[in-house]
């Protein structure tokens, strides 16, 4: 399945999903998707991809173990921040009030179908 499929799937999948996008850890975005025309994820993606780094830096000096998701939770949408691997990370982008806890999961579930075995 391609990304754009993967990424297509998963913001569907979701009531109040928005968009969604595969990212490299260099800030370059891999692939895109978005019910919203216009909505600018790789932007945001790349602004909150720079706290996450501060996360797992933080997250290593605590001996916390490697991150896997991070929440954030906004005024008008929440982003949940899946780690891929340690090149890429998935951001997707829901509604505020939507189902964040499937947002997670599916996350994860896409998240796998990305990753190579």
């Amino acid at each position: 399945m391609s990304f754009y499929n993967i990424l297509r799937e998963l913001v569907e999948g979701v009531d109040g999903g928005v968009a969604a996008v595969l990212m490299g850890m260099d800030g370059l975005s891999v692939q895109q998707y978005s019910v919203k025309e216009g909505y600018d994820i790789e932007s945001l993606a790349v602004e909150y991809g720079k706290a996450v780094d501060e996360i797992k830096k933080a997250a290593a000096i605590l001996n916390l173990g490697g991150v896997e998701e991070v929440l954030i939770r906004a005024a008008a949408s929440d982003i949940v921040i899946r780690v891929v691997t340690s090149e890429y990370y998935l951001a997707f982008v829901v509604r505020q009030g939507a189902g964040v806890g499937k947002a997670g999961y599916m996350s994860k579930k896409a998240a796998s179908k990305i990753r190579p075995d």
